[in-house]
């Protein structure tokens, strides 16, 4: 039995009256709440901050990022802090008609915020794009990990990116990479991505979370899908690749690991045309301004109606995951197979390790073995490729409130229960993502009727009951990855 965590769900106040608020010299408009069958549109006011601006209402408790210079400065003291503001103002707002510069015709962002009440249960109501509005500075940095891909004479038409230090690139524009391989619809997107992924197209949709998020009584598992929304629009997908070892099911892939030459520098890629992250989302985090300087902001919301913040828990303090990764190097470890780098046995209950292990079906590569991404990638196999290299450690959440739980969230300060994005710092100015990335693998609370997603059966989240959530594109096929 897997252990429930018992989360305080904040009573919501669903009648809050409008008002404008002068910020940085420009009128943010604050939405109304309503607590009946119409919903209250906030889309494009008159005055709306820019679509990299974020307009972030926080509670005297909540911590807040630094703001970058498109960012609105700090709300008056005599500013409404309820938490239902909080939420509704996170999002990312398209200006009135803004277009992509690579997309023709594509709006970018999220374009209209509505609250609603659905069979007694009140949503905030997203339509996102899915296209993003993303741009990022070119560091040495970047050109020199572009440059070192094990494959760059493969990727890239001239065997290095095209990029400079300094140049500010739009999302899709060509750094280089051979169109060939990759996304190829003429100048849209043409040479952004390497090898595998296709082009991502406008998919408008509305996704609504509820504001009253209700703790789970069942284990209910992430699946391949959206399981949740960025600010910005961008879908939130979990850590798989749809994959395993030799297709046998047992041993499946993490997509952060298999596909990690696969996306693009923000990073991020697309599934028959639905543009998502699986990890850090690099680029949102630049949106948002979010540095370290105190606790992160709302990068999205899970399917739940939880949000999800940040890596950050405090000022230089990162959020710590609390799924560690299996020994199998040493044969007497309670989580390895007995025999020293064998991938030959299973965790009986990844959350208890006490439990032991049983022997697997099919046996996984051993951890000094060379295996190929779908993109033909050699990796190392070492422990944390796969799905089943992963458990969670109870006693790691118990040293302190920066350390998540389970599901990867936690509840301090008054902010109510809430994810957060995990990494871990390597000391040298670098970071790594962390399983399981942000929720995960299961959710802390119900999915409401008119959720994004559904529980996982292990059947890849197929065609729901009538009357579930709606299904939404899977990952790629191998086949589909490759162009075959």
């Amino acid at each position: 039995m897997r252990k429930q965590f018992t989360i305080i769900s904040i009573s919501i106040t669903l009648l809050i009256s409008a008002a404008l608020v002068a910020i940085a010299d420009e009128s943010i408009y604050i939405p109304v709440v309503s607590n009946d069958n119409e919903s209250i549109a906030i889309s494009s006011p008159t005055a709306t901050a820019t679509a990299t601006s974020v307009i972030n209402l926080t509670s005297t408790a909540t911590p807040t990022a630094t703001a970058t210079e498109a960012s609105p400065a700090a709300p008056p003291t005599d500013t409404p802090t309820t938490q239902t503001e909080a939420w509704l103002s996170s999002w990312v707002m398209n200006e009135t008609g803004e277009i992509s510069s690579i997309f023709s015709n594509v709006e970018v962002n999220v374009t209209s915020v509505t609250t609603r009440t659905i069979n007694g249960k009140a949503y905030q109501c997203i339509v996102t794009s899915g296209i993003p509005n993303y741009e990022t500075v070119v560091t040495q940095e970047l050109i020199d990990s572009l440059n070192s891909r094990p494959r760059a004479s493969f990727d890239f038409g001239s065997g290095v990116t095209t990029l400079t230090v300094g140049q500010t690139v739009a999302f899709g524009e060509n750094i280089g990479y051979d169109p060939g391989q990759g996304c190829t619809s003429g100048s849209e997107g043409y040479g952004y991505w390497p090898p595998g992924p296709t082009c991502p197209a406008d998919q408008t949709n509305e996704n609504c979370f509820p504001l009253e998020p209700e703790p789970t009584t069942e284990v209910c598992e992430t699946g391949i899908n959206d399981m949740g929304t960025w600010v910005n629009g961008v879908a939130i997908f979990n850590w798989q690749d749809t994959m395993s070892f030799n297709g046998a099911g047992v041993w499946e892939n993490e997509a952060y690991h298999f596909e990690f030459y696969d996306l693009d520098i923000c990073p991020g890629h697309s599934a028959n045309g639905n543009y998502h992250h699986h990890s850090h989302p690099v680029c949102l985090a630049e949106q948002l301004g979010d540095t370290g300087n105190g606790h992160s902001p709302i990068y999205g919301f899970g399917a739940d109606g939880y949000p999800v913040y940040g890596p950050w828990h405090d000022t230089d303090v990162l959020a710590n995951s609390c799924w560690k990764t299996r020994d199998y190097d040493n044969p007497d470890s309670a989580t390895g197979c007995g025999v020293a780098g064998e991938r030959s046995c299973l965790l009986v209950d990844q959350y208890d390790i006490t439990q032991g292990t049983v022997a697997a079906d099919s046996s996984g590569p051993r951890t000094d073995e060379i295996v190929t991404s779908p993109s033909s990638n050699e990796l190392l196999a070492t422990s944390g490729y796969y799905f089943q290299d992963y458990y969670y450690d109870a006693a790691c959440t118990e040293q302190g409130i920066e350390y998540m739980d389970e599901h990867n969230g936690h509840e301090h300060d008054g902010l109510g229960y809430h994810y957060h994005v995990t990494r871990s710092d390597n000391g040298d100015d670098t970071f790594e993502d962390i399983f399981p990335f942000y929720m995960g693998p299961t959710y802390a609370g119900t999915l409401q009727d008119e959720a994004i997603a559904a529980c996982d059966t292990g059947q890849n989240n197929g065609p729901p009951p009538d009357g579930g959530p709606r299904p939404r594109p899977a990952e790629l096929s191998l086949q589909q990855k490759m162009g075959r």
